[in-house]
């Protein structure tokens, strides 16, 4: 179909004769003629009656006239959208993000970028934080967001947001202890510590277990999956404020005061890319 036997068609029911149609258009009047015949063809129906000299639209036709109006519309806007397109490309930025930022405004503010860099297509992955430095170097990735900065020359890692650890529990736990000190006491002994998802929490992780008996440790790796379990009431665990300050308003997580340790150790988040690397520099700078 021609998108010229649809300009036609609409400018006839809109005009009211293939006459005024041809003048509308700047077109012969056969033209129109055998523009409306081989629409005709193509959609084997009858769009208008003709009587000599006059035309008038079919009800067939007048069902028709509005979704020609719409393919027209379809057809003109895609056909902008892809010239556009070929003037000005869409340059691909994939950004992975660490599990463990989900709970942060990180999402929210590479959404922002999106909106306003049209220029960009925009790809959020989640990849392994061992395999982060070999991804960026092989180019599969372009920035990485997280935890960890990278310490290799080859690369530019930068700290975007200083987050100080809480010692957190369960809204679903009552502490019965009024004693800031007994508090600590009974938790450590009466539920066992997530630790092993942050390399901050080993220097703090001592410094605890110098002062309190705690139970039991369980590794876990994954930040989410510890926050899940600390909120079922399963087990207490140090966690930075970023990744739990919803929980913390909601009253899903309490914090219980462990002094000055939690702020000599704070947890850092990182944005790390190739060095040199000129097509990131508008979201490097949007994130900073």
């Amino acid at each position: 179909m021609d998108i010229k036997w649809l300009k036609s068609f609409i400018a006839v029911v809109e005009e009211g004769s293939f006459r005024a149609a041809a003048e509308k258009l700047y077109v012969s009047q056969p033209s129109i003629t055998v523009h409306m015949k081989l629409l005709e063809e193509h959609l084997q129906v009858q769009l208008f009656h003709r009587e000599h000299t006059k035309v008038k639209v079919s009800a067939i036709g007048e069902k028709y006239y509005p979704m020609a109006k719409k393919l027209v519309a379809q057809i003109e806007a895609s056909t902008k959208e892809i010239h556009l397109e070929a003037l000005h490309p869409a340059v691909p930025l994939i950004i992975s993000v660490s599990p463990a930022l989900l709970y942060t405004n990180l999402l929210e503010r590479i959404h922002d970028f999106i909106e306003e860099n049209q220029q960009y297509n925009v790809e959020i992955v989640l990849e392994d934080q061992m395999l982060l430095e070999s991804a960026i170097k092989e180019q599969r990735i372009d920035v990485a967001l997280g935890l960890h900065k990278f310490i290799s020359k080859d690369f530019h890692s930068e700290r975007i947001d200083r987050s100080p650890l809480k010692l957190v529990h369960s809204s679903k736990l009552q502490l019965t202890e009024k004693q800031l000190d007994l508090q600590l006491k009974a938790l450590f002994a009466e539920h066992p510590l997530y630790i092993g998802y942050l390399n901050e929490h080993t220097p703090v992780v001592e410094y605890l277990n110098s002062e309190y008996v705690i139970k039991k440790f369980h590794k876990i790796k994954d930040v989410i999956f510890a926050i899940k379990l600390i909120k079922e009431g399963l087990g207490i665990g140090l966690l930075p404020e970023s990744l739990i300050s919803d929980e913390i308003e909601a009253d899903m997580l309490r914090v219980v005061d462990i002094g000055t340790i939690a702020t000599i150790y704070p947890v850092d988040i990182y944005m790390s890319h190739l060095r040199n690397s000129a097509k990131i520099s508008p979201l490097t700078g949007f994130i900073r």
